[in-house]
């Protein structure tokens, strides 16, 4: 069994929806190991944050937290495939209508 990974993630308010976040802070700027994540004292945080492309006059507040990656080793899913109901054949209904 492989072990777990995780990454730091930040989501500015208000609105970091408009600016693609929530979005991992980058390894270089997180210290600790497992679910104890944080931002490196020395990081330029907001500095990122603003090139990340959310507005400097904006940035007051934001959530921090610690995130599970996938795990890319894992089985993916195959294509999925959409279904409508016309692909259905329903107890008592003629199948030649």
């Amino acid at each position: 069994m492989s072990e777990k990974k995780y990454q730091l993630m930040y989501d500015p308010t208000p609105a970091g929806w408009r600016y693609g976040f929530p979005k991992a802070i980058p390894d270089e700027g997180v210290v600790g190991e497992g679910i104890n994540l944080s931002v490196k004292p020395d990081f330029a945080f907001d500095k990122w944050v603003v090139e990340q492309g959310y507005p400097e006059e904006l940035n007051r507040y934001g959530r921090l937290w610690v995130e599970e990656v996938e795990n890319e080793s894992a089985e993916k899913m195959g294509d999925l495939k959409f279904t409508t109901a016309g692909d259905f054949v329903y107890p008592g209904s003629d199948p030649q209508v």
